[in-house]
């Protein structure tokens, strides 16, 4: 079968990636430390070591239900939900596979956070918040899905050969949704949203943010050290929605210079329009994508069982997304890491040099991350640079 044969040789072809970095890890792990101690260098090479392994078992898993869904899932699923092929029933279709396919991955998010996380030394999650947070996901997932997938089957019912022109001006229409209400509605769902009450900090932050003209409807720190203690800051929303989200972690973490140097990096996206390149990127790839679903030979349907089924591009859509991504992956993420590099130097421009790399150094040992990788998983795989080329390249 033609499915199932590109379904692994996608998997393959990301096993190897990942056995090759492993191997890159652990030569370079054989070296002198630099950048982080002795310990903290070890230390970070083992953890990406087992993310690795991890990241291999998860794609080869998730390849096994990719087949099996392929094989027979959906021809079982189309003989119990699919009669009159209405829309209804086709977005019940989409919905119980979209489910299904959650709860058969969920034992890997369980391990991930409760075994492998935890053993790093980054998971404060309790399975409490867990159980919580799968349930808002879910409920979240079939309320907007339903509406989501409804809404494309009836671009598919009603707009002939152009319907995936019509289908993609509404997916960007929703991401650009998603991407105004996250900050003030989806985020605070899962998270607490506190104003910084830091006046000394707030000062110096809306002043950095007045250098660039970046307009924020306030500053909010994130309550992440529930459920994880990596540090991050972000600023999320669109036009009056925008806002400044900083960690809780990320604070008790970096000192004032090199906080400030982390928020100049961003704000060096805002300078350079990065967030505005990215949803172009994303509108394009959205556009190939449609188009390319669009236009499946039958063989396609046929082997996958999906035939006479309307919501059956959207299902093989979903499964082979991450091919579709793969592919497009390199240029993406080059794109992506010369974004980077600009922004380390806009902080670097609105604090100093050696606050943006002492800033850069604090959140590589706070996230145990390694400071090298491999070139050929950096093409495939990084949307930001290692800390070692970013430090090297603010010399």
């Amino acid at each position: 079968m033609i499915l199932v044969f590109i379904l692994c040789f996608y998997a393959v072809i990301f096993t190897i990636i990942s056995y090759m970095q492993i191997r890159f890890l652990k030569k370079e792990s054989q070296k002198k430390a630099f950048i982080l101690s002795e310990q903290e260098y070890q230390k970070a090479a083992n953890i990406a070591v087992q993310n690795e392994k991890f990241k291999i078992f998860s794609t080869l898993y998730t390849l096994i239900i990719n087949i099996i869904w392929i094989s027979f899932g959906f021809f079982y699923l189309k003989n119990i939900i699919i009669n009159e092929n209405s829309r209804l029933e086709n977005t019940l279709f989409l919905l119980i596979f979209l489910l299904v396919t959650t709860f058969l991955t969920l034992p890997l998010g369980i391990y991930e956070s409760f075994f492998k996380d935890k053993s790093q030394g980054f998971s404060n999650i309790t399975p409490m918040l867990f159980i919580k947070d799968t349930i808002k996901s879910l409920l979240l997932m079939l309320v907007f899905g339903f509406l989501v997938i409804y809404a494309l089957l009836f671009c598919y019912d009603f707009f002939g050969s152009f319907w995936w022109i019509v289908a993609f001006i509404f997916s960007f229409g929703v991401i650009l949704v998603i991407n105004l209400i996250y900050p003030t509605l989806i985020a605070p769902i899962f998270n607490k949203m506190q104003k910084l009450d830091d006046e000394n900090l707030l000062t110096k932050i809306t002043a950095l943010m007045q250098k660039c003209g970046f307009n924020a409807n306030g500053i909010y720190v994130m309550d992440a050290s529930k459920r994880d203690k990596r540090l991050n800051a972000y600023f999320g929303g669109l036009f009056k929605s925008k806002r400044v989200v900083l960690f809780d972690t990320l604070l008790k973490a970096l000192n004032e210079k090199e906080l400030l140097a982390v928020l100049g990096h961003e704000l060096g996206h805002f300078v350079h329009k990065d967030i505005i390149k990215a949803l172009f990127n994303g509108a394009l790839m959205v556009f190939i994508l449609f188009f390319i679903f669009a236009h499946l030979p039958n063989f396609v349907y046929e082997e996958s069982h999906l035939e006479g089924v309307k919501g059956g591009i959207f299902a093989l859509l979903l499964i082979f997304g991450n091919v579709f991504s793969f592919i497009f992956s390199p240029l993406i993420n080059a794109l992506s890491r010369k974004n980077e590099f600009a922004a380390d130097q806009h902080g670097a421009k609105m604090t100093s040099k050696e606050d943006m790399k002492n800033a850069l150094i604090s959140l590589a040992k706070e996230n145990k991350a390694f400071i090298k990788t491999s070139k050929i998983y950096t093409f495939f795989h990084l949307s930001h640079p290692s800390i070692s080329d970013r430090i090297k390249a603010l010399a």
